[in-house]
């Protein structure tokens, strides 16, 4: 029997799982989990940071670094929300929840990138910091009203930003980034829409980022 789907207070579709989900369901949220923003920054900071590195030992560090402040600190942030009731899930699927995480990661990368210049470190790890500010800020402008997808923004964000650095070798990672989407809508957390209006505003701005810091 599929999912039934409930309405919270903002007239958003949320998940109410049943005794048993259909295969469809059940690959979709292996995907979904396997993709998330947490997971995806995880090789992609890393081979940022390895890109060109003289001292992969330096790399390293500054990769850990920055991964701090952009994906484990806000993350534990949500955990701790998540813990004390504040948030639903991990994904924080309600989007009345949204704006404390999103600004909590905002003001994370910018101490992130502040940490980065005053040691000055790589210029294309504190490029990545720069996109996740200017994306944040107006995903989370955006959320106010609508619940754009956070998924599938990083994982495009993530795929145009290893293009730029690696060459047409990445272009095959965009099929995740369709798989992603998919996913999210398969298990009712976005619409179709909203999946795609955050991968193309993350294309855009990371492409609009690395313009202008000529990477």
């Amino acid at each position: 029997m599929p999912d039934q789907i409930a309405l919270n207070e903002d007239e958003e579709a949320l998940i109410v799982p049943s005794a048993s989900k259909p295969l469809r369901v059940q690959i979709a949220r292996y995907i979904s989990n396997i993709l998330s923003p947490i997971t995806v920054s995880i090789p992609f900071i890393f081979l940022v940071a390895l890109y060109h590195a003289r001292n992969t030992l330096s790399a390293l560090t500054y990769a850990s670094t920055t991964l701090f402040f952009m994906s484990i600190g806000p993350m534990i942030y949500i955990l701790i929300g998540v813990y004390q009731g504040k948030f639903t899930d991990i994904d924080v699927s309600v989007r009345s929840q949204r704006s404390g995480p999103f600004l909590f990661s905002i003001l994370s990368a910018l101490v992130g990138l502040f940490t980065l210049s005053f040691f000055h470190g790589p210029k294309d790890l504190q490029t990545v910091l720069l996109a996740v500010i200017a994306c944040g800020t107006v995903l989370m402008l955006i959320t106010l009203g609508w619940k754009i997808s956070m998924h599938a923004s990083a994982l495009a964000g993530a795929v145009t930003m290893l293009t730029a650095l690696y060459g047409n070798i990445i272009l095959p990672a965009y099929l995740l980034l369709i798989l992603v989407c998919w996913s999210r809508v398969v298990l009712r957390r976005h619409t179709t829409a909203q999946v795609i209006a955050g991968s193309l505003l993350s294309i855009f701005l990371s492409i609009l980022t690395l313009a202008i810091r000529g990477v």
